[in-house]
């Protein structure tokens, strides 16, 4: 389900986890885009963002040597992560 959610989100892109419960999607194509003072240059601008815009918590894929990516966690229920998700989208929804 998160996988999907994911998918759906404009510059997003996310491979079905192999392990673990942690998903680690590709925000490549958000990089460059900017809304209002954050501008994106990786998952650390990103996850500031996502913090502040959205109130939702994703680690930087810098401190594990993949700037262009995230990750989240899906060990919660699933009305939190989709509350989370729809957030999540919302925001990145403006960035242009």
């Amino acid at each position: 389900m998160m996988v999907e959610k994911l998918n759906a989100i404009p510059g997003v892109s996310c491979r079905m986890p192999g392990g673990a419960f942690y998903a680690f999607p590709d925000i490549s194509e958000l990089i460059g885009k900017q809304a209002g003072e954050y501008i994106i240059h990786g998952s650390d601008a990103l996850s500031a963002y996502l913090l502040e815009e959205a109130r939702v918590a994703v680690v930087p894929g810098s401190g594990f040597g993949a700037d262009r990516y995230i990750r989240l966690s899906y060990a919660t229920s699933r009305e939190q992560i989709l509350q989370g998700l729809e957030r999540m989208d919302a925001a990145i929804r403006k960035l242009e």
